[in-house]
């Protein structure tokens, strides 16, 4: 049904399928990365662990892309004319009266099958998240679709516009119909006179899985497409989970009326709060300025100055806008007009997405990755240059023995006898009061973090916030609630430099002692997380501020807006403390590696004297055994840099389409 060559000269697609090609090198080099490590056996195995897992995230990212903006601005068409005009049609229904209805996101296909599947809107009645129910395959009506039958295509997809009509008190009950203080008195009986008396028109469907096999899809690419900017109060799982995580957000705004008062209530509320996004705003349907009876002069002027008003009413770079035409630009695609292409605004708007988005998510990636990678190859590196010191000591000691006489052998061999013997005393006495580290861990640092804690919290707020009559009511009770949040946070903080002074102070009386390396104080995984818990709060109090919760706070929308932050919330908790929990365990790991690293090098010094106390010309031997042990530890280092330097500098360059 495709035709592979219309989509060739895409900047778009040469820019994903160069991002893909460079993914799955640094993928490759992780998977390396990760091999070496353990073949190498410094480091616990945890941080192999953490290797994979990286190597796995980094394979499941896509750059996500969503488009949001008021009904009937051309967000649809613009999907179609932007990525599937090698369809040879539109791919989704955007024609007169066929308005997106829900969320649809677009996926590649799983073994290349495509469906479609969709969630009835009486699952909002439920207190379970989209993401979750994606896992309940019995929750969604499941469709074939049939890419090869044109009309049974088109037909198959109509589902994405289906409405039905439910009584007022349905509606409310799942938060799709305004609260009777809300509604006008003449009409507090019927809402949508279409549907009679007593009826509302709500969507039929409320979210919507489009697996498609194609060459944008394959290559890395997600794509939301959202209805109208109403849908964005309706569903909270849409604002603080699926247009929180996107990449990036192209805001569709229409030509002819530029910023309404709603388009910027929507932008300042929900689209600018994410740093890590990228915005791009479209001002679509341009044609519609096209005149044939005016100068093209004109027609351009009339269309920079559109330009000029909507960055400044956004406070954005007048470079983040860019006029279009979905349509025109769509049959432009079709009919392979380039005149009409350029003339679309299609092109400039292909090249800012290869230009700005891509580069973008790569820089994210790296971002994610080279944090890690470095410090593995750093912790590695510090093991064995302090391998290397040790075996350095060991050779100067050796020289310095075959210069004395052999009767003083017999002692060195009975003090480090003693010294080994001291060593295995303490370290028992530092096994002994591991016990004590770990309920210290369990009590100051995992209790303030315990999931059943947070249970407690939730539920509280959950029954305070629905018996709130005001906005600042329930303002307050967003504020409060992740006041309560970081006061755990904080507790757990405290216990971690408690936990810590504690097991340091232990540790470094051994070291002092036996001259052992300095402990490399791992970082806390609670504090940069403390500080993303408090964008959090900022970002979801302003939910609480709009109207439409407010109004009436015992609807579907103030339980589902609180149940949505809550269990985010929760989500973050529980992996903040399976990272505590992996920051404790690599302290741990790192002390014994140490101390087990003494112990073998001291038995191996002891077994070095008692062989030389047989034969004195042992030690000519045992020193170039040691020589041959430091050119083994060099060659590991040479390997690391050899391994490490590639994936580094995959991890450091700037994006390119032309891989």
């Amino acid at each position: 049904m495709s035709e592979p060559g219309l989509l060739e000269l895409s900047p778009i697609l040469q820019g994903l399928r160069a991002l893909n090609g460079w993914r799955q090198d640094v993928i490759t080099g992780l998977h390396g990365m990760a091999a070496m490590m353990a073949d190498l056996g410094l480091l616990p195995s945890g941080a192999m662990l953490q290797m994979e897992t990286l190597a796995y995230e980094t394979e499941q990212d896509s750059l996500r892309i969503a488009f949001v903006g008021e009904f009937s601005r051309g967000k649809t068409e613009l999907i179609n004319a932007l990525f599937f005009s090698d369809m040879g049609t539109r791919l989704l229904p955007s024609g007169s009266g066929q308005t997106t209805m829900c969320p649809v996101e677009i996926r590649g296909a799983p073994q290349g099958r495509p469906g479609l599947q969709l969630l009835p809107i009486a699952s909002r009645s439920l207190d379970v998240s989209i993401e979750k129910l994606k896992r309940a395959g019995s929750a969604w009506t499941r469709l074939p679709l049939p890419l090869e039958e044109k009309s049974e295509l088109n037909q198959t997809l109509l589902h994405l516009t289906e409405t039905v009509c439910v009584t007022v008190e349905d509606a409310r009950r799942i938060g799709l119909c305004p609260p009777l203080n809300r509604t006008p008195k003449d009409r507090e009986r019927t809402v949508c006179p279409s549907c009679g008396l007593g009826k509302v028109l709500i969507p039929r469907w409320r979210h919507a899985l489009l697996y498609l096999a194609h060459p944008m899809l394959d290559a890395g690419l997600t794509v939301l497409d959202t209805p109208g900017l109403n849908a964005i109060g309706a569903e909270p799982e849409l604002t603080f989970g699926m247009l929180a995580d996107a990449d990036a957000i192209i805001f569709v705004l229409g030509a002819d009326t530029g910023v309404t008062q709603s388009d910027l209530t929507i932008w300042e509320q929900y689209l600018i709060r994410n740093a890590h996004q990228k915005q791009i705003v479209l001002l679509n349907k341009i044609d519609t300025l096209w005149d044939e009876l005016r100068d093209w002069s004109g027609v351009v002027a009339e269309i920079e100055q559109q330009v000029d008003k909507t960055a400044e009413r956004l406070h954005v770079l007048r470079e983040q806008v860019i006029p279009v035409s979905g349509q025109k630009g769509l049959v432009a695609r079709i009919r392979r007009d380039q005149k009409l292409l350029e003339r679309s605004g299609m092109a400039a708007l292909e090249r800012s997405i290869a230009e700005v988005l891509l580069p973008a998510r790569q820089a994210a990636i790296q971002a994610k990755c080279r944090a890690l990678v470095e410090r593995v190859v750093m912790d590695q590196k510090s093991l064995l240059r302090e391998q290397m010191n040790r075996i350095t000591v060991q050779m100067e000691g050796m020289r310095s023995l075959k210069d004395r006489t052999a009767e003083k052998v017999p002692e060195l061999v009975e003090q480090h006898r003693r010294l080994l013997r001291s060593f295995e005393a303490d370290r028992q006495a530092f096994e002994g009061k591991k016990a004590v580290f770990r309920q210290a861990v369990e009590d100051l640092l995992l209790v303030p973090l315990a999931p059943a804690s947070f249970d407690f919290v939730i539920s509280n707020a959950k029954a305070e916030m629905l018996s709130a009559w005001t906005t600042a009511g329930i303002v307050e009770r967003f504020r409060r609630f992740f006041a309560e949040a970081i006061a755990h946070f904080d507790t757990a903080l405290q216990g971690a430099q408690q936990v810590s002074e504690l097991v340091a102070g232990e540790y470094q009386a051994l070291q002092k002692h036996y001259r052992l390396p300095a402990l490399r104080a791992v970082p806390y995984a609670i504090m940069p997380r403390r500080a993303e818990l408090i964008d959090m709060a900022e970002n979801y109090e302003r939910f609480g501020m709009m109207l439409e919760i407010a109004v009436n706070t015992q609807s579907a929308v103030v339980r589902k807006a609180f149940l949505t932050v809550a269990g985010r919330t929760r989500d973050f908790v529980v992996e903040t403390r399976r990272e505590a929990e992996a920051w404790v365990d690599e302290i741990m790991a790192v002390m014994n590696q140490q101390l087990q690293a003494y112990h073998d090098s001291a038995e191996e010094e002891l077994t070095a004297l008692q062989s030389i106390v047989q034969t004195m010309g042992n030690i000519d031997t045992r020193i170039q055994q040691l020589r041959q042990n430091l050119q083994t530890a060099e060659e590991q280092v040479a390997r690391l840099d050899h391994h490490a330097a590639p994936l580094l500098r995959l991890l450091r360059e700037p994006f390119s389409a032309a891989r």
